[in-house]
């Protein structure tokens, strides 16, 4: 009985090997797949479909048309031309760049800024049609479903049939996860070969993968101040990927040293020219320690001892082990014209809870302010160990008639009453934006200058948005940090 199982897996494992054999694109051996390229295909426009439900697409022709044009470039003098390529710029600040299947790559906003020449934005493009090119998802993939048994692959005839489920969430796996050391590797040998076939500098693959490197340590710099963990960048996050520093040095920098290439840095720089830094006014922003929300018509100023973050479904301001956590409530037009006030919701919402239990009201107070109503409550929670306080304040905004009023809902949480009344001030401040404010809203933006006679990073920064390591970000976003400067003549990047 025992040899007849071991005879069904054997005939199994030589139909998977039999099924399985491809020619790697790349390197022209045979590569491991259980995978067709119909199937791969049919999963890359599954994968396109969901990401364009998930996520918005910059508005903007000029550069959605530049990518697609420069990626289609590259992509035909790659291993794999006859792909149907498309290049996909995605509306959010997140530092990063992503292929999937089929010839889909895709670039967040976030990373497009830091860009310092067409070359290397030609290199990091090279880089993520490399991992198409080379099926780097594709061949992991097939060594999931085989790892987990999914034999029913090998018996679906359907090019993007049952496999596209399975395949599909993989997929997710994989996107989220990264591809792994020897992958990135050979997807940025990819990279810098493609921007030779393109007549461009192959060292820019290992410039921005430098910017990388400076990003990663600026970010672990600003992360110390802040007493949190790091969130390094680009195919980065988990520890599978090789750090910058040893990518860099896997690169050849000293190739076709002396031939002339092209760079095209004042084109590319000309195109970020306005562009959104940061979040999108839609999603509110800081700017010389003011948070506006243009959509909303909110405003509120921060103090600069507070941490802010702007997370999708709240406001946090953290200040060491005290918080200040700031969301929206629908209100109901009928329940205000019955009577309902800030102080009766603020009531009706503690009494529904068991938070009386274990905590003391200590104070309650009127907190109108700048012509929007408000109530607050101080508790006092007290056990065998300790003394904590959590004040609530609530402030209707029902002045719009463009958007449906609302129950602005802050909790604060100390460890103490010493950050207190810092924190009660910043909430007095909360007011709605003026209409000519909401139409002048336009967010962080980018703007390319010349570097003149008398131009500093810290001359710049100072008159900039951007806090307190605006100089490291300046530097950072031009390829300069850590201490390096602009040429007198050379374009920069200051933002505004």
């Amino acid at each position: 009985m025992k040899f007849l199982n071991f005879k069904y897996f054997l005939i199994i494992a030589l139909s998977i090997i039999n099924l399985s054999c491809a020619t790697n694109p790349v390197s022209g051996t045979p590569d491991f797949v259980t995978i067709t390229e119909q199937q791969e295909i049919s999963i890359g426009v599954s994968y396109h479909s969901k990401i364009l439900e998930e996520n918005t697409i910059i508005k903007n022709k000029e550069l959605n048309d530049y990518f697609q044009k420069l990626g289609d470039e590259i992509a035909r003098k790659s291993h794999r031309p006859n792909l149907k390529w498309t290049f996909t710029l995605i509306d959010d600040p997140t530092f990063n760049a992503f292929a999937t299947p089929g010839g889909y790559v895709y670039m967040y906003r976030g990373m497009l800024n830091f860009f310092n020449s067409e070359a290397e934005f030609a290199g990091v493009i090279g880089h993520e049609i490399g991992h198409v090119t080379a099926r780097h998802a594709v061949r992991g993939m097939s060594t999931a479903q085989v790892t987990n048994l999914l034999i029913g692959i090998i018996q679906s005839n359907v090019p993007g049939g049952q496999i596209a489920s399975n395949a599909f969430n993989l997929m997710n796996i994989i996107i989220n996860r990264g591809y792994g050391r020897k992958f990135e590797l050979e997807a940025d040998q990819l990279g810098e070969e493609y921007l030779i076939r393109n007549n461009y500098n192959p060292s820019a693959m290992s410039a921005f993968l430098k910017i990388l490197k400076s990003s990663d340590a600026l970010e672990k710099k600003i992360a110390k101040k802040e007493n949190r963990e790091p969130n390094v960048s680009y195919h980065g996050i988990f520890s599978t990927h090789p750090d910058s520093e040893k990518r860099i040095k896997a690169l050849t920098s000293n190739r076709d040293a002396g031939k002339k290439f092209k760079n095209n840095r004042e084109k590319f720089l000309k195109l970020l020219d306005g562009s959104i830094y940061g979040s999108s006014p839609k999603e509110g922003y800081v700017k010389d320690s003011f948070f506006y929300h243009p959509i909303l018509a909110v405003k509120f100023n921060i103090d600069k001892s507070w941490l802010f973050k702007n997370e999708p479904r709240r406001l946090l301001l953290t200040k060491k082990e005290d918080n200040i956590i700031i969301n929206a409530d629908e209100l109901l037009t009928d329940d205000l014209e019955n009577g309902l006030t800030p102080k009766k919701y603020l009531e009706n919402g503690v009494n529904k809870t068991n938070f009386l239990n274990t905590n003391k009201l200590i104070e309650a107070g009127d907190f109108s302010y700048n012509g929007l109503k408000g109530y607050t409550h101080l508790y006092q929670n007290e056990n065998i160990v300790s003394t904590s306080y959590k004040r609530f304040i609530v402030i209707f905004d029902t002045q719009s008639d463009a958007i449906k009023p609302k129950a602005w809902i802050v909790n604060i949480n100390l460890s103490n009453l010493s950050n207190d009344e810092q924190a009660k001030n910043m909430l007095k401040t909360f007011s709605k934006m003026s209409k000519t404010e909401v139409v002048n809203s336009k967010g962080l933006r980018i703007k390319v200058i010349r570097f003149r006679e008398g131009m500093t990073y810290e001359k710049l920064a100072k008159s900039s948005p951007l806090g307190e390591f605006g100089i490291d970000k300046l530097r950072l976003l031009n390829g300069h940090y850590p201490n390096k400067n602009p040429k007198i003549g050379d374009l920069i990047k200051i933002v505004r």
